[in-house]
């Protein structure tokens, strides 16, 4: 049996994970880094590169403002343990990111350059931009594991995490370029592969490799989820053509002062839209949609024309076209220059953007699993039930920082780690994937259960919905017992299918949980038959786990 060891592996090469390993290298330890894609890929690479930093007091601003500003915006179900770390260590984690080589705006003095208006949530301005966005980001990032210099396994997936004695001990990774099975010790492993956004393909603005394996791996390895059922919806999505189904063409605030929804019949379904959030948008636009009010290509149709017929608005068109560029580049190769100058509607749908709900950790990333830590997206409790603009980056570099440090403390007080033999099951099971002689193929029970998520556990949920999608749900786990899987090694796709679908059930079932029990409307979680936020009861975060091998939830009134 073929393995590594380490003193700390980290389990996925975006922002989070690139950023754990290099805080992991220069606290000493010995880091394997694994990736199922290349490093510097995931969201990180079609980020728009504006990040929260640090409140600026000589505008009036405070930490305590800024904290008070996220739990608020996510509906009271924070972790407000964590939300002081993301506030405290954001300036730093900034800096951070410059020191692998990205650049954000500063002026004349050098000091960093703050927007002049305040993404959605923040009452005072905290954001700093980029010159380079997506693609380059993920560039600086490649750049600075290769600085760091320690092993680097890119297309590897990791099928399922080691224990040994009640510790994660590593995990099994299946190279796909050899289709062989690789045993990894590590005495700290953490989880950093993003969060499951391609659950809802296509309908999403997720990279299609964000499946949701840190949550699978989480919860398969008997660590805690929380809040799993707060899955964030951007409200203006593209409609066609198919092959940009989902991409983002805009916020609540994109619709200007005079912006309006109107249904397939022209009827004003929705005005006053800019200062509502995503959630409430894409709430509307489902219900209209519910009731029979979708156009052709399924959507609603995003009416911006009224803008141009008013001072005011007019002012709106001239901030939109200095700094929306990113969705007016998407607006013109959907639907053509007219729409671009907002003299034609727009076809929009609702699109999953980001979760909220992750991995259970406390403040340095610790879950209750020893020897397992989870940061970025696939950590939960940050953001509460609903992320403010421009803190995903925060949250990347601030909790890398917080859980590479704390694993390779942790890593330097252990012994030593057990015997390969540990991984013989894992190794078994991922040998055994090609020649596979069932009757489904994985890609077939993967779109499944996308189309599932996405009619059951979408933007606006009910009892109905929600227990039909935990049936099904169940029904693909069984069916995924019979896996037809070609019989090569290398390259194999469907093996790789495999080892997602795995992930992919797990993770949609802990959100359909989690959002059955969760019986109001709170965050980006939208229940047609609970309306309303339960006002009479104390605010409870949902936490999912495995107990006796069957997924469970119970409400934790939080801070508890």
């Amino acid at each position: 049996m073929e393995s590594l060891q380490a003193d700390v592996l980290v389990v996925g090469a975006g922002g989070a994970g690139v950023t754990a390993a290099v805080e992991a290298r220069k606290a000493g330890a010995a880091v394997v880094l694994v990736s199922k894609e290349p490093v510097g890929y995931g969201d990180t690479r079609i980020s728009l590169g504006a990040m929260s930093a640090s409140p600026d007091p000589a505008s009036g601003d405070s930490e305590e403002a800024f904290i008070e500003d996220m739990i608020r915006g996510g509906d009271f179900l924070n972790d407000p343990d964590l939300v002081a770390a993301l506030v405290r260590d954001a300036l730093d984690a900034a800096l951070t990111f410059e020191s692998y080589g990205h650049l954000f705006f500063r002026d004349e003095a050098g000091v960093l350059k703050r927007l002049e208006v305040p993404p959605g949530g923040h009452r005072a301005s905290r954001t700093i931009t980029s010159p380079s966005v997506g693609v380059s980001m993920g560039h600086v990032m490649r750049a600075a594991a290769a600085r760091a210099d320690f092993p680097v396994l890119e297309e590897a997936i990791c099928s399922e995490l080691l224990l040994h004695e009640g510790r994660v001990v590593g995990a099994a990774v299946l190279r796909l370029a050899t289709g062989t099975p690789l045993a990894i010790l590590a005495r700290s492993t953490i989880l950093a592969a993003g969060g499951a956004g391609a659950l809802y393909y296509p309908h999403t603005d997720c990279m299609p490799s964000v499946v949701g394996d840190s949550f699978g791996l989480a919860l398969s390895a008997g660590a805690e989820l929380v809040d799993m059922e707060q899955v964030q919806f951007i409200p203006f999505g593209i409609t066609h053509p198919p092959a940009m189904l989902g991409a983002p063409c805009g916020e609540p605030s994109m619709a200007g002062p005079f912006g309006r929804l109107l249904n397939c019949r022209d009827e004003i379904v929705l005005e006053n839209i800019m200062t509502m959030t995503r959630a409430q948008v894409a709430r509307i636009i489902m219900e209209e949609i519910r009731k029979g009010g979708a156009t052709p290509w399924g959507g609603l149709k995003l009416d911006l024309r009224p803008n141009l017929d008013s001072p005011v608005g007019e002012l709106f068109v001239g901030l939109l076209k200095k700094f929306g560029g990113p969705f007016l580049d998407v607006i013109r190769k959907a639907y053509g220059e007219k729409a671009v100058r907002l003299e034609e509607p727009w076809d929009v749908l609702p699109s999953a953007h980001y979760n909220m709900g992750g991995v259970k950790t406390d403040p340095d990333c610790r879950t209750c699993l020893p020897g397992l830590y989870a940061c970025g997206q696939a950590q939960g409790g940050v953001m509460g039930g609903n992320r403010l603009g421009s803190t995903s980056l925060t949250e990347i570099f601030v909790f890398g920082r917080r859980s590479g440090r704390a694993a390779a403390r942790e890593a330097a007080r252990l012994g030593r780690l057990p015997e390969p033999e540990v991984a013989r099951p894992a190794f078994d099971s991922l040998q055994s994937l090609p020649g596979r002689r069932g009757s489904f193929r994985p890609i077939e029970l993967k779109r499944s259960l996308q189309r599932l998520m996405w009619e059951n556990v979408g933007p606006l949920r009910d009892a109905k919905g929600l227990g039909t999608a935990l049936e099904e749900i169940r029904r693909l786990r069984e069916a995924a017992r019979e896996l037809k899987i070609a019989g090569v090694r290398a390259y194999n796709q469907e093996a790789a299918d495999a080892v997602e679908l795995r992930h992919m059930l797990a993770a949609a079932e802990a959100i359909a949980l989690s959002a059955q029990e969760r019986r109001e409307s709170r965050g980006a979680h939208v229940r047609a038959d609970f309306p309303n936020r339960d006002e009479t009861e104390p605010v409870r975060n949902m936490v999912v786990r495995l107990v006796d091998g069957a997924c469970t939830v119970r409400a934790v009134e939080r801070g508890r």
